[in-house]
């Protein structure tokens, strides 16, 4: 245990955000996961004291995670639980004094058998006869307690960032106990702000920082230090020796909580026990690397028995996986489009997509494959639709948060990888692939190819030193990823041209956006999914969907989330202004798969449509379209050289400066703030402006999906990795 250092005041707000009441629950708690729902979940009552517990899966042995000092709860788990219970039913508990466990008063309600016997408790009231045990960080103490108390009912132990004994070991020691104490008792949030930035000091870990504060901050200083009392001065090393079971030390060599010589002392105390050093690695591995820690766990532990077939290498037919970004429709339908140019080149070859909802059903319309492993993929569009307000969407806070969903689908993933053989895998904006692979570069099996429409995470409220400094980060993390790996990725495709790409540099003291993109990627141009020349007989179209010659069409769209609904609801209400001045207006909205067209009033020329497929044949022949800020639907747009208005998402850095930019080198900049939609009169009259205002557009490219697929062809037929 280091001194504690005086934090800088600074950090906590900066990093941390809004922080809850100390004692206050957080909302996220009521719900552990967002990936995945108990199976069974309540309480049990030991001297009046509620101890709130879960089971995760219905299937597979028994895992059990005691739960460790108090200054975290049970969500510290998230990307560890969700996958592993596909494989076992597991078991998580709040410890007293944080999450949804009770919190009683006074130091005599806290102490190490207290702990001790809440966790006997639970097991005992689900019936669990055979387990393993996880310990993380003190629950060490609390699983190699009851291996040896009790070891016909303990299967495995696994502890990481653990230790024997809590027993202060040396003056030294002593005086840093007591230091951290006084910082404890004194100022509560230098203190939560001191310990998480111990338990996280692995480069780019403001993210599981920032969660450990907000599960600090369901707790109190009171109460946290009747809890810390308690877990010192305890000492199980004579019990660790008596383990008989499977056992495994997880431990960082650079952990700065509990110093790696005290999970070296575990691994000599129990018979035969294995260790696993995290080399470089910090306290917490379950939170900071869940990869590594879930599948050593299944490895260890053992789980469901596997089920697979081994196929001669020569008999294996040629097969790739296309990972589409499910966020909207546009990444879809132009990674369809890259497929079937694909597969003019190479014939054979066999394509399986790996992708949800409503790019799933989309696929599957169009006669793809979707494989059957996505029906346990968690659905990014749900998450980005939670996050968002009245037509705003913090972009990257959206995918900042979105951490439990990437280990959650990459994990998912990964028992693909190791269940079947493909030759090659595409990601399109394959976040969480991408960022997991360069985290575990050891699992890349195959050729990879990366593909995305924009590079860089951009602040987007001025003045805000939090998001400037989170943005900055998660660039530097790519930036680094990408320069001690760059094999991982065979290709790397921007979809688009190089002007596209915002000069803007990635943060401070790092490089422009530009000019690292040129290094690191090739340009496609564009990929349309359709060529527009096929969509130049508008008359045809027209008869073709239904629309008469002597009416006028104009069309809303928000794509395939739910977070342009209020959009879509100002464009219903300034419809009647339009249709007074224009009688033979007719508005077709379309809601997409996720909305509700019970939700808007039936009025005269309005006609309310949840989903249209291939929705730009018909905006290719509309009179005016009014849609969101979406790169796919504008571009689209400018292609068939149709009259719109786009309304990007408020601080949405990708649709209002990327995608701004690139439609303004096409001349298409047809941006308009959110705002002037919430007055009927105004946007009537802007809208009907800009039916009649001419288009010079400049053209676009035609053959980027073909560019594309040439270029993974290449990889797949091993010519070199030049980007």
């Amino acid at each position: 245990m280091n001194t504690p250092n005086r934090p800088v005041p600074e950090r906590l707000g900066l990093l941390a955000g809004p922080l809850p009441e100390p004692g206050a629950v957080p909302a996220a708690a009521a719900s552990p996961y967002d990936t995945v729902q108990p199976v069974r979940e309540g309480f049990i009552d030991r001297d009046g004291v509620k101890i709130w517990y879960a089971v995760w899966g219905d299937s597979g042995p028994w895992v059990a995670f005691a739960p460790p000092f108090q200054i975290v709860h049970s969500q510290m788990l998230k990307g560890a639980v969700p996958y592993l219970s596909r494989h076992f039913r597991v078991v998580t508990t709040d410890g007293r004094g944080n999450g949804r466990s009770d919190r009683p008063m006074g130091q005599g309600a806290y102490s190490f058998d207290h702990f001790y016997a809440d966790f006997v408790a639970v097991l005992d009231a689900l019936g669990v006869e055979r387990v393993a045990l996880v310990g993380i960080s003190a629950a060490a103490l609390t699983v190699l307690r009851l291996a040896a108390e009790q070891p016909q009912r303990v299967t495995h132990v696994v502890t990481a960032g653990g230790f024997a004994d809590s027993l202060p070991d040396g003056e030294a020691r002593a005086q840093r106990l007591k230091l951290e104490g006084e910082l404890l008792s004194s100022d509560w949030p230098a203190y939560v702000d001191w310990f998480m930035g111990t338990i996280f000091n692995e480069p780019h870990s403001t993210k599981p920082y920032e969660d450990g504060v907000h599960y600090a901050w369901a707790t109190s200083a009171e109460w946290l230090s009747w809890c810390r009392n308690a877990w010192l001065g305890n000492d199980v090393r004579e019990l660790a020796r008596r383990v008989s079971c499977p056992t495994l030390v997880i431990h960082g060599d650079d952990d700065r909580r509990v110093p790696y010589a005290k999970g070296q002392e575990i691994h000599a105390l129990v018979p035969g026990s294995k260790m696993l050093t995290v080399a470089g690695g910090g306290h917490v591995t379950a939170a900071r690397d869940p990869v590594l820690f879930n599948r050593t766990l299944r490895a260890f532990i053992a789980g469901a028995p596997r089920q697979r077939t081994w196929v001669r290498a020569m008999k294996r037919p040629r097969r790739a996986l296309f990972i589409s970004s499910p966020i909207g429709l546009g990444h879809v339908q132009r990674d369809l489009a890259i497929a079937r140019e694909l597969r003019k080149l190479q014939p054979d070859l066999a394509i399986d997509w790996f992708t949800v909802d409503p790019a799933g059903r989309y696929l599957e319309r169009e006669g793809e494959r979707l494989h059957p492993i996505t029906q346990r993929l968690a659905n990014e569009s749900r998450h980005f639709e939670q996050v968002a307000g009245e037509h705003d969407l913090s972009a990257f806070f959206a995918l900042r948060t979105m951490d439990e969903i990437m280990s959650h689908n990459f994990m998912t993933f990964v028992d693909l990888m190791e269940a079947e053989h493909y030759d090659i895998v595409i990601g399109d904006e394959a976040w969480d692939v991408d960022y997991h692979y360069h985290e575990n570069p050891e699992l890349k099996r195959q050729p990879y190819v990366f593909l995305t429409d924009f590079v860089g995470c951009l602040p987007m409220e001025e003045g805000n030193e939090r998001e400037a400094a989170l943005c900055a980060d998660r660039n530097a993390d790519d930036i680094e990823h990408v320069a001690r790996y760059p094999y991982l990725r065979d290709a790397a495709i921007f979809v688009g041209n190089r002007e596209d790409v915002t000069e803007r540099p990635f943060g401070p003291g790092l490089p422009g956006i530009r000019d690292w993109t040129d290094r690191n990627f090739c340009y496609c141009g564009y990929c349309l999914p359709f060529d527009p020349a096929a969509l130049a007989d508008t008359e045809r179209l027209r008869e073709r969907h239904g629309y008469r010659s002597d009416e006028k069409i104009a069309i809303a769209a928000v794509g395939g989330t739910a977070t342009g609904g209020h959009l879509l609801h100002n464009i219903a209400a300034a419809f009647p202004r339009m249709k007074r001045e224009l009688p033979e207006l007719r508005l077709i909205l379309v809601t997409g798969p996720r909305l509700s067209t019970d939700a808007f009033e039936p009025q005269p020329g309005l006609e309310v449509r949840p989903y249209v497929h291939n929705l730009y044949e018909h905006l290719a022949c509309c009179d005016l379209a009014l849609v969101q800020g979406g790169l796919s639907t504008t571009m689209e747009l400018v292609a068939t050289r149709r009259p719109f208005l786009s309304f990007p998402l408020q601080r949405h850095f990708e649709q209002c400066v990327h995608v701004r930019q690139r439609l303004a080198n096409y001349a298409a900049d047809r941006s308009m703030d959110y705002a002037a939609t919430l007055d009927p009169a105004q946007l009537a009259r802007r809208a009907l402006a800009a039916m009649h205002e001419p288009v010079r557009y400049r053209p676009v490219e035609t053959d980027g999906a073909a560019r594309a697929a040439l270029r993974i062809a290449q990889v797949l037929e091993n010519r070199g990795w030049a980007r």
